[in-house]
C-alpha cells in the first residue's frame, strides 16, 4: 500500500518454555526477542515520530522502551479484545483438565496485570466496542478511550435468493487453532448437535483446526460436518441457509458477522456476540441471550425461505454504509493529533509518521 513501509523482523519467537518463565503472558514473552529489540532500536532512532502504535497486548513490552523514540511521540495501544476478560473466561472453563486450568490460571493473572499496565502507560487506547472501552477505562483512569468498530473491505454479494433447493444447513466459519475458539465450538456442538440431528439440519464447520482436534469432533457428533481451511469461502456461504455465531467465551467484535452479512447469509447468534454492531444491523439478526433459545429460533426460521431472504436483504442494507475503513482512519488520526496537542503543546514533528509494532 502506498505510504506504508514494512520492516520484517528476522528470526522466530521464543519457545513456549521460555515464555512460561516470563512475568508477561505467553504471547508477549514469545515475541520479545533480541532481534525485535534491535529492529525497534534502529527504527526508533530514525524519527522524530508523531506516534507509535502498539498493535495488541502481545507487543506491550514496547512501552518499556519509550525513551528510545525520537520526537516525543504519542503512544497508542490498539486493542483487539479485552484480553483480561477472555483469559478469565478460559480459566473458568470447567471442561478443561486440571493441568490446563493451572496453565490458563497463571496466564490469566499475567494477562490481567500486563494489559492493565499497557493501558495505563499509553496516551490513547482504541477498542473495537464501547463495552471494551468501559472495561479498559475502569482500570486506566485518565487515559482517553477511542471505540473504533472495524471496517469492512471484503466481498459484497450483489444479490442472493435462498430457496427450497438451498441445503438445510447452518454454517460456522472460524479459525480453531486457539484454545478459546476450540472451547466455544465444543460448547456449541454439545448443545446444538443433538437438536439439529433430530431436525435433519446439518452443521457445517469451516476453518483451520488441528488434525487431532478434528478427528475427536468427527467421532463425537452426528449433524456436524468439518471442512478445513478454504481459500474461497463463497461456495460454503452460498450453500447454507443460515450462519450461527455462538461464542460465549471471549468478547470483542466478531468480524465474521460482516462476512456473513455482506455475503447475504442470514445470521443467528447469541446476543453477546453482536456487541459493537449498530442497532440497525442487530435488528436484522436472530439474537438470543441463551443457547436453547437460539437453537429454537434457528429451527423456526430455517424452513421459511421468504423470511430468510427478507432478513439477509435488510441486514445488507442496514450495514451497507456503516463500515468504511476511511472513517476509522480519520477518527484515529484526529484522536492522535488531539492527544499530541494536549500532551506536547508546541511540539511539531517535521512529518506525520506512525510507527507500528505488530
Amino acid at each position: 500500500m502506498p505510504g506504508i513501509t514494512w520492516h520484517t523482523v528476522p528470526g522466530a519467537p521464543r519457545g513456549r518454555l521460555a515464555g512460561l518463565a516470563s512475568p508477561m503472558p505467553l504471547v508477549a514473552a514469545r515475541h520479545e526477542t533480541p532481534a525485535y529489540h534491535a529492529t525497534l532500536k534502529e527504527l526508533a532512532a530514525q524519527g522524530p515520530w508523531d506516534a507509535v502504535v502498539v498493535d495488541q497486548y502481545g507487543m506491550g513490552w514496547v512501552l518499556r522502551q519509550k525513551e528510545i523514540f525520537q520526537g516525543d511521540p504519542v503512544f497508542v495501544f490498539i486493542t483487539h479484545d479485552h484480553e483480561e476478560s477472555v483469559t478469565g473466561m478460559q480459566w473458568r472453563d470447567n471442561t478443561a483438565s486440571v493441568g490446563k486450568r493451572l496453565y490458563l490460571g497463571q496466564n490469566y493473572l499475567k494477562t490481567r496485570w500486563f494489559e492493565r499496565w499497557i493501558a495505563r502507560n499509553s496516551d490513547l487506547v482504541t477498542t473495537i466496542t464501547q463495552h471494551d472501552a468501559e472495561l479498559f477505562g475502569a482500570n486506566a483512569p485518565g487515559v482517553p478511550m477511542l471505540p473504533l468498530v472495524p471496517g469492512y473491505d471484503g466481498v459484497r454479494v450483489a444479490e442472493r435468493t435462498i430457496g427450497p433447493e438451498t441445503p438445510r444447513a447452518v454454517v460456522l466459519f472460524g479459525s480453531y487453532r486457539w484454545s478459546a475458539k476450540q472451547a466455544n465450538l465444543k460448547i456449541f456442538l454439545d448443545q446444538a448437535d443433538p437438536v439439529m440431528a433430530r431436525a435433519g439440519v446439518e452443521i457445517r464447520v469451516v476453518g483451520d483446526m488441528p488434525a487431532d482436534f478434528r478427528r475427536t469432533l468427527e467421532g463425537r457428533y452426528k449433524a456436524a460436518r468439518f471442512t478445513g481451511f478454504v481459500d474461497d469461502p463463497a461456495p460454503h456461504l452460498a450453500a447454507a441457509r443460515m450462519a450461527v455465531v455462538a461464542e460465549p467465551i471471549g468478547g470483542g467484535f466478531k468480524m465474521k458477522l460482516l462476512e456473513y452479512v455482506f455475503n447475504r447469509v442470514p445470521v443467528a447468534g447469541l446476543t453477546v456476540c453482536a456487541s459493537g454492531l449498530p442497532d440497525s444491523v442487530q435488528a436484522e439478526m436472530l439474537l438470543e441471550p441463551e443457547m436453547p433459545g437460539l437453537l429454537q429460533a434457528v429451527l423456526k426460521r430455517i424452513d421459511d425461505p421468504a423470511a430468510l431472504n427478507l432478513q439477509q436483504q435488510r441486514a445488507f442494507i442496514a450495514a451497507e454504509h456503516a463500515f468504511d475503513w476511511r472513517d476509522r482512519g480519520r477518527l484515529l488520526c484526529d484522536a492522535i493529533q488531539e492527544r499530541r496537542g494536549a500532551l506536547r503543546p508546541g511540539v511539531e514533528a517535521p512529518y506525520a509518521a506512525v510507527g507500528t509494532a505488530v
